[in-house]
């Protein structure tokens, strides 16, 4: 003999399959990385990207990479002077010390070119352009994807 669910047991698996599909955040852990695209030259808003993601990083002990894309790869030009931060710190001395705390920083090489008129020998030092670098990034499993 077949049964009809009744509404009390439908709205019991509803429940139970709600509940399931809220935990499974839970489950996967704290992020393993955190990647933060930096689209924007406005010194506020790259500053706060550079300083989230560095402390992050610092303080969660994970890797964290720096992905400048859009107007953000004007920034990582060393031929042109950095905005500086009501702090009084530039913004080419955040990254700075980003990287030397081990900070990973990328320049959309598709950007660089079409819309800062960059090549790889105006980046800093230390700052990598590879095409599909940033999707890479992104893509990763366990990462935190952040962007300003």
């Amino acid at each position: 003999m077949h049964r009809i669910p009744t509404r009390r047991a439908a709205f019991a698996c509803a429940a139970l399959l709600l509940a399931l599909l809220l935990a499974l955040p839970a489950l996967a852990g704290a992020p393993q990385r955190i990647m933060t695209s930096v689209t924007t030259a406005d010194v506020n808003r790259a500053a706060m990207a550079i300083q989230f993601t560095h402390a992050a990083m610092k303080s969660k002990g994970v890797p964290a990479t720096l992905f400048f894309n859009v107007d953000g790869v004007r920034l990582v030009n060393r031929g042109v002077p950095s905005p500086v931060y009501p702090t009084g710190q530039s913004i080419r001395e955040m990254i700075e010390a980003f990287m030397r705390d081990g900070g990973t920083v990328l320049a959309c090489p598709m950007c660089m070119k079409h819309i800062a008129g960059m090549t790889e020998a105006d980046l800093m030092d230390g700052v990598a352009s590879k095409a599909g670098a940033g999707v890479d990034a992104a893509m990763a499993p366990d990462t935190l994807v952040l962007t300003y």
